[in-house]
């Protein structure tokens, strides 16, 4: 089997992770008779040994590592292995120096040992989830130390990063966030293959769309069930066996344009889509290339697809999907929305979206859809970021707290160099392109 191992840092990463855990046994059906008898449990064996084990016990045991600096993990019904339980009785004061430079010389050792156990239990491991927050002190510094040093020590594998990051209008709680997601993001590109963003201003106006009001719990529900989905083509049988490095070699044309967003469709929030919209392969298409949909406070029409990953769940035709697939990439090309690479490797007979359908339903839903998209308005988010930090940086406000706890100076400028070199790779793709399509139309 391909396993999977998720790696759980900080608060965010804790509580979203046992919400993803929750979909994930709602999934997964353990315990569930059925008519069909042994041939159904040993599929069920087989797809779920990837991100579980002990399965023929009563309770099976995730394949996760839990961490956070204080001692609040969250507490679940869920059956975690209390070996890779980890609580500390540090406060990282929002800090990332103090996680990088002071906490993690003791912990990284920890972790890398238990790592290294699960690693030691699978067949054939494919590679690391890791779920954190780059606004804080823990899920920043823990993150940005530890992907490197799984680098160092697994280079062969993905690691895939879901992020909550600082929102572009939204204020967050922690007021040195663009200091944090920085010093994150300079070391996580490096280090790391895919990186998702999430960002509260998302995920509350998805809540609101569906006439929720926001609430941690549910915004980590609408993330977990996003990442769950994203993962059913690993778990589960479909039209195309897929895996991290498979989804890494679709979606990354380049390797400095690794930043996704997800998009979902209409979810358990809302019974009134069930009653007044038709769910069908169209409806679930149009809301997954939808910016309303977009978990991340990004316009996709401020900027152009690079590509684009889809999981969808149900009894859903491969025909009509096909239909819409072809039907959107010609509008994309006819509106100046077309990438000139993505266009070569579609004339090699490689697609610009990378779908995968499988038949088994999600939860109760007759129909049901996920995304991960490259596009080039993520350099929005990144703008912005950027003036959050510059506008602190200039002034140098709340820097001697890092520089107290071992971080240069230096190393802000670096950062700061390379999400801008990261912005201007982003903008030459949507430039380049409108200029020969200009061209073309002369």
């Amino acid at each position: 089997m391909r396993e999977i191992l998720v790696l759980q840092l900080g608060g965010f990463g804790n509580k979203m992770g046992v919400k993803f855990w929750e979909e994930m046994l709602k999934d997964s059906e353990f315990g569930n008779d059925n008519e069909q008898g042994n041939q159904n449990n040993k599929l069920l064996l087989n797809t779920s040994n990837i991100v579980y084990y002990n399965l023929h016990e009563k309770k099976p045991l995730p394949r996760c590592i839990q961490v956070d600096l204080g001692q609040d993990l969250p507490y679940s019904n869920i059956d975690f292995n209390p070996c890779n339980q980890f609580s500390f009785n540090y406060s990282s004061g929002n800090n990332f120096g103090f996680v990088k430079n002071h906490c993690s010389n003791e912990i990284i050792d920890i972790l890398i040992d238990s790592t290294r156990q699960e690693i030691e239990k699978c067949d054939s491991f494919q590679g690391f989830q890791i779920f954190a927050s780059i606004i804080g002190g823990t899920g920043s510094g823990l993150s940005a130390v530890l992907s490197q040093k799984l680098k160092d020590e697994y280079n062969s594998v993905i690691t895939q990063c879901n992020l909550l990051v600082p929102s572009i209008k939204q204020n967050d709680t922690c007021v040195v966030s663009p200091y944090n997601a920085f010093l994150a993001l300079n070391q996580l590109m490096e280090s790391t293959q895919q990186l998702i963003f999430f960002d509260n201003q998302g995920l509350k106006q998805n809540l609101s769309r569906l006439g929720i009001q926001f609430d941690y719990d549910d915004a980590n529900l609408h993330v977990a069930q996003t990442i769950c989905c994203n993962s059913s083509p690993f778990r589960n049988p479909g039209d195309i066996n897929s895996s991290l490095r498979k989804l890494s070699t679709n979606l990354v044309p380049f390797p400095e344009l690794k930043l996704f967003t997800c998009s979902q469709s209409n979810n358990q929030f809302s019974d009134y889509y069930k009653e007044y919209l038709k769910m069908d392969e169209y409806q679930i298409f149009k809301e997954l290339m939808s910016s309303d949909h977009n978990q991340a406070s990004t316009d996709y029409t401020h900027g152009r697809f690079l590509t684009a990953a889809l999981s969808l769940r149900g009894n859903i035709s491969n025909k009509q999907i096909d239909k819409y697939n072809s039907l959107f990439q010609h509008f994309l090309e006819n509106n100046a929305y077309y990438n000139r690479a993505q266009k070569a490797k579609k004339i090699n007979g490689v697609n610009m979206f990378f779908t995968n359908i499988c038949k088994k339903p999600l939860s109760n839903y007759e129909f049901f859809g996920s995304s991960i998209i490259n596009s080039t308005s993520i350099a929005e988010q990144l703008k912005n970021l950027d003036e959050k930090f510059n506008k602190m940086h200039i002034r140098k406000c709340y820097m001697y707290k890092y520089t107290q706890e071992g971080i240069e100076e230096d190393e802000f400028i670096e950062a700061k160099s390379r999400v801008e070199d990261i912005c201007r790779y982003y903008e030459d793709k949507y430039n380049e392109d409108v200029g020969e399509d200009h061209e073309n139309w002369e």
